[in-house]
């Protein structure tokens, strides 16, 4: 069993295509910032025979959780055998870092996927909040330490002609992957604002003529999950988010109320794959 987890709906950063803010200046309505109860997260593990955990989330970074050490201790004492974290990694400090290298060394894999949307002078144009400085510092002492990590990369106009540039970069600091990440939350994009005074930015996507894309349409704003672009299609999965809600996936995971009963249900009847479908799409 595959969980995505989110043990936390706090952030430092304030990324203008994020639901847990209005286009990057003040939360969202209604957005409750609090962290997932350990005790949740491992009745979950144990309920479930969970074997692979991506720690990520809709709402927030899981390195802002204030009992993140606590969750990590519970996966590292539970029968995971695979672990992700997904991160802007400008949060904690280079020690606990490496550290996590050590914590998760009996694990079949670990990895870390660094958010670094271009370098030093483009980078906080969209992850506000956040200093490029001090994610290449603590990914830097986790890839020293011997960890996998992964340097992922949403492009836009402001950044696109940097992408070379970071892919080199990523080689050279030891990174083992680097994933391209294109269409992510671009509907929003004009009316991203600065997170300290509002001020309209102007982010713009990426130009795929530029790069050379032609399947791909910024101008057409998904409806539905696709299957092939959907993990939880794939395999069987759970999403847990902060509140201690679970549901099928996360695309669900703040709109469709689900019990342990109807989970269950779902899971022993094999399918979970047709519960997707009828709410995201085919």
């Amino acid at each position: 069993m595959w969980l995505h987890v989110e043990i936390s709906s706090r952030c430092n950063a304030w990324c203008p295509g994020c639901p847990r803010n209005k286009s990057g200046y003040g939360l969202a309505d209604n957005l409750v910032e609090q962290d997932l109860d350990p005790a949740i997260l491992k009745s979950t593990l144990e309920k479930y025979s969970v074997t692979e955990v991506q720690m990520c989330g809709n709402l927030g970074d899981p390195c802002a959780a204030k009992n993140i050490d606590d969750h990590l201790k519970i996966i590292a004492d539970s029968s995971v055998v695979r672990l992700q974290i997904h991160t802007n990694g400008s949060l904690r400090k280079p020690g606990w870092w490496a550290n996590l290298v050590k914590q998760f060394e009996h694990l079949e894999q670990f990895d870390v996927y660094f958010a670094l949307d271009g370098l030093a002078d483009t980078h906080s144009i969209y992850r506000q909040g956040t200093s490029y400085a001090r994610v290449i510092e603590n990914a830097t002492a986790f890839i020293d330490a011997g960890g996998n990590a992964t340097w992922q990369f949403i492009p836009f106009k402001h950044n696109e002609h940097q992408i070379k540039d970071c892919l080199k970069l990523s080689q050279d600091l030891g990174f083992k992957k680097f994933e391209f990440l294109k269409n992510a939350r671009y509907q929003k994009m004009p009316d991203s604002k600065h997170y300290q005074t509002g001020e309209l930015l102007g982010i713009q996507p990426w130009s795929r003529d530029k790069l050379g894309d032609n399947k791909f349409h910024l101008n057409k704003t998904p409806t539905k999950v696709d299957k092939q672009d959907c993990m939880h299609l794939q395999i069987p999965s759970l999403f847990l988010n902060a509140t201690g809600k679970i549901s099928p996936c996360c695309y669900m995971g703040n709109t469709v109320q689900y019990t342990d009963v109807d989970i269950e249900t779902e899971f022993n009847n094999n399918n979970y794959r047709n519960v997707c479908l009828t709410n995201c799409g085919k």
